[in-house]
């Protein structure tokens, strides 16, 4: 019976290592295909205009320190993660928007490029679809969110 068993895996085994030698060279071109699309991919929603220019520093915008500069992605993924969260199991999303209302506006450029670059939307957008705040008693305020969007809406941040 235990050969039976064996005899019976070895044969489904020498199938699928026949199909296997058969195709290949078809299986190699669609996982070179696939990986080439993973490592390509964020250049393709650039390429067919699905991601907005960056946004460009302006003179009297406020400076930009180094520290904050190499953090940007940190913050941007900290944003992304707090506004998108659920409301009652995330917690920061106050402190993250108030955060960003503290920023200046070349600050906010920097974040808001990193943000779109990385998450494929705008922090204009995503504000926007985040209905509250979190920040009052029953977390049902939304007037940094309504602020945030309006700094966003001035520099042209949209």
């Amino acid at each position: 019976m235990a050969l039976t068993a064996a005899s019976a895996f070895w044969s489904a085994g020498s199938g699928t290592t026949g199909f296997l030698s058969k195709n290949a060279r078809w299986i190699a071109l669609a996982l070179a295909a696939l990986a080439l699309w993973w490592w390509l991919r964020p250049y393709f929603r650039v390429l067919f205009g699905l991601v907005p220019e960056d946004a460009k520093m302006q003179a009297g915008g406020g400076d930009v320190p180094a520290d904050f500069y190499e953090r940007r992605k940190t913050i941007a993924t900290r944003l992304h993660e707090t506004l998108t969260g659920n409301a009652l199991t995330t917690e920061g999303r106050c402190e993250a928007l108030y955060d960003a209302l503290q920023w200046n506006d070349n600050q906010l450029r920097v974040i808001h490029n990193a943000y779109k670059n990385a998450q494929g939307q705008t922090l204009h957008q995503t504000v926007g679809a985040a209905y509250t705040d979190d920040c009052s008693f029953l977390g049902m305020s939304d007037g940094l969110n309504t602020t945030l969007l309006q700094k966003l809406d001035t520099l042209g941040l949209t």
